[in-house]
């Protein structure tokens, strides 16, 4: 390879007023976004920690931490603690806080702040995955085009030069230009960040260089495609052939996936999740009360635990039909995320989940550390309550309400006692996949691209070995 036409190629992609222009608007927006995306953090820190005081405080007052009360008007907490995750991407369309009662997992998910609906929003996805993709489409494009016009791809032919080793010097070319136009501004931007939100750690970093390093495969894909339509024969069509290539990626896909995902797998309407719920519901406690009669209905006898035992199966049976609702929605959550991964942004979004536990990736674990949580929580509440001499020991939600039944005896129907470890209410570590796990995960996700990447280098090297230089 000659070293001598590879620093010129270089010179010449830097003098050029496109690539100067493509650099200072991705140093600008890379630094907006760190700007952007501090105040972002800065907010969703704000919620967050309100969120925790308001917990705390309500674990201080004692009233809501006592067990009959927890079985109606308590729930478990699992909240998001932002972190430098938000430089990379927001993934505003996940929730920040789930709830869940403590008898039945049935999370309720909360996105603090409200969704944001923004098609492109300034983060690291979208200028270094998104807009970054699309100027080495740019850049790209006339890469054997203007060689040929030029007569170069002639005159080194002539002299012997190789085809396929003049394909390898642009494709060097334009990686060691991305390489330019990429980290400093990188390099600024995240310390910026840093520095604005005070969260400077060896972890951050290395997860920044590693996404970093990850983008450098999507973007040696776009370059592979831009020299490959720069050899089409028809010059004028490269232009429009780059943009719908890049709007395919960015939005068709995208939006398609959003699209066919609901038709795929569609849901119900709240309306309807909700009279399922209420049948079931129904259904269940009718057949309770038409075998017991007035042991289960009015206050019933709660000395027997009929009625207590009546209102948990049906709340177990509603709590399945509920259960529903939340399977549906992630099955079409699964559906929307498997289409939209076609496009390679799609990919290097998921891979940002996996890095940062982040989005749908998280939303799984969200769901496996409540549940478990949940399940410890009421093994600790019976085995305390069982502890309690003026407890019945039946634990069903309406026992907070069945109380006034027999508290005047000094007789609770599940104890009143203050739950004795409240800490456990609050959930803000997830416990994701390990190391190995995760980056087989992530190999996964990159294996797409590197075929791709792969197919592109032998097509362009068949290519320009047939391509017509006169």
């Amino acid at each position: 390879m000659n070293k001598d036409l590879l620093l010129k190629d270089i010179r010449i992609m830097l003098k050029d007023l496109k690539f100067q222009i493509f650099f200072v608007i991705l140093t600008v927006l890379f630094i907006l976004s760190s700007v952007s995306s501090a105040i972002n953090y800065q907010n969703k820190f704000d919620l967050y920690q309100e969120q925790v005081n308001s917990f705390q405080g309500r674990v201080k007052d004692g009233y809501y931490t006592k067990m009959i009360e927890m079985l109606s008007n308590n729930s478990i907490f699992l909240i998001n603690k932002p972190g430098s995750e938000m430089l990379f991407n927001t993934y505003d369309n996940y929730p920040d806080m789930l709830t869940n009662k403590v008898d039945f997992f049935n999370p309720y998910h909360i996105q603090l702040g409200g969704s944001k609906n923004e098609v492109f929003k300034l983060n690291w996805f979208f200028i270094l995955g998104v807009l970054t993709g699309f100027i080495m489409l740019i850049m790209s494009f006339e890469a054997m085009s203007k060689e040929k016009r030029a007569g170069t791809l002639r005159l080194l032919s002539i002299y012997g030069f190789k085809r396929q080793v003049f394909f390898w010097h642009k494709y060097i070319s334009y990686m060691i230009l991305f390489l330019i136009v990429t980290i400093p501004a990188c390099i600024l931007s995240m310390l910026l960040f840093f520095v604005l939100t005070g969260m400077w750690s060896n972890i951050a970093i290395f997860n920044y260089i590693l996404i970093y390093s990850i983008s450098t495969l999507f973007a040696s894909f776009f370059i592979l495609l831009g020299i490959f339509i720069s050899m089409s024969k028809n010059y004028r069509s490269n232009i429009v052939m780059v943009i719908f290539i890049w709007l395919l990626f960015v939005i068709i896909i995208p939006q398609s996936a959003n699209i066919f995902g609901k038709i795929i797998s569609p849901l119900k309407t709240s309306i309807e999740y909700g009279r399922d719920y209420s049948i079931q519901w129904n259904n269940e406690w009718t057949e309770w009360q038409d075998k017991y009669e007035e042991k289960v209905g009015g206050n019933g006898s709660l000395e027997d635990g009929l009625r207590a035992a009546a209102v948990y199966a049906a709340d177990e049976k509603a709590n399945s039909e509920s259960l529903k609702e939340i399977n549906d929605n992630l099955k079409q959550i699964k559906t929307i995320n498997m289409i939209a991964n076609i496009s390679p942004f799609g990919q290097l979004e998921k891979i940002g989940e996996i890095i940062f536990d982040q989005g749908y990736y998280l939303l799984n674990h969200q769901h496996k550390t409540i549940e478990r949580k949940m399940t410890e929580i009421k093994n600790l509440m019976i085995e305390q309550d069982s502890k309690d001499s003026n407890s019945l020991h039946l634990f069903y939600s309406w026992a907070n309400t069945d109380k006034y039944a027999t508290m005047d005896q000094g007789i609770y129907p599940f104890s009143n006692q203050v739950f004795e470890q409240p800490e456990l209410l609050l959930i803000i570590e997830i416990e994701t996949d390990s190391i190995l796990a995760k980056t087989l995960k992530i190999l996964l996700r990159l294996l797409p691209i590197i075929i791709l990447n792969l197919i592109f280098i032998v097509a362009n090297i068949l290519k320009i070995n047939k391509l017509d230089i006169r």
